[in-house]
């Protein structure tokens, strides 16, 4: 079974239904052949892509779908803390996810050290997104401050700070609470010989930590697929990649018939 961690609902019509999106979602994921995964809602208090609330509301019946919510400390933080922290507590939600970059904040702020510490108390993982776009607010060199501070939180670099995988790794390979999310890197076909060396590179030491999103929503499943399979890891590895990593980092099973 493949697990694509790394989803969001479809935004290429952002005023269908989300029950619409739902299920544009799900057979897409059928059709790549992947057997569940992980939604991200988003951070704001009305979206396109769903809130916390929202897209747990929307899965509650599929249960090879996972959703992740997005927090911010700009947009109705107290508030939103405590959604979450309820959706967190009833198991509803299985991570949080901060959109640094998308939104003008550092990644060390202050104001997240809320959001850290939910993460500890209930011990889900915290991804975090990365490079495209305003890199200046999530730099590596960040992700290993907040390592370094706090060293049983796992953090999840999404996009690993792209288009600088390998500073990326650098300077936060030594943190064994960092996990790397493949998601988006596939989309950038003028730079995908030069990704695919950095995550073999990665692959050599930390093949365990290599976790098979597609940022699905805007972009393709299937280009992520066979950007794993052109590391040439290997039946094992590429397993590991494709599904157990995320499952073991997120603490997931999904029933057999699933499977």
């Amino acid at each position: 079974m493949m697990f694509d961690a790394h989803l969001h609902l479809p935004c290429f019509d952002e005023h269908a239904a989300l029950d619409v999106k739902k299920q544009r979602l799900l057979r897409d994921l059928a059709a790549a052949g992947v057997g569940g995964g992980i939604v991200i809602s988003d951070s704001e208090a009305s979206s396109p892509i769903g809130t916390p609330e929202e897209c747990a509301a929307l899965f509650a019946d599929t249960n090879n779908i996972f959703v992740m919510a997005g927090i911010s400390p700009l947009i109705d933080c107290a508030a939103r803390m405590r959604a979450v922290t309820l959706l967190l507590r009833e198991r509803k939600a299985i991570a949080l996810k901060l959109f640094p970059g998308h939104e003008a904040y550092y990644l060390n702020d202050n104001r997240l050290a809320p959001v850290f510490a939910l993460c500890e108390k209930y011990d889900v993982p915290l991804a975090v997104h990365s490079g495209w776009d305003n890199p200046q607010y999530n730099r590596p060199h960040y992700f290993a401050q907040i390592a370094r501070e706090h060293p049983a939180l796992r953090i999840v670099i999404c996009h690993l700070c792209w288009p600088n995988i390998d500073q990326c790794f650098d300077k936060t390979a030594i943190f064994s609470n960092i996990y790397y999310d493949i998601s988006s890197l596939a989309d950038e076909a003028d730079s995908l010989a030069s990704t695919v060396f950095s995550l073999q590179r990665i692959a050599k030491t930390h093949v365990d930590r290599i976790i098979f999103g597609s940022d699905y929503g805007d972009c393709s499943i299937s280009a992520h697929i066979q950007l794993v399979r052109a590391m040439g890891l290997g039946e094992q590895k590429e397993r590991m990649v494709l599904e157990s990593n995320a499952m073991k980092l997120y603490k997931l099973t999904i029933p057999e018939e699933r499977a």
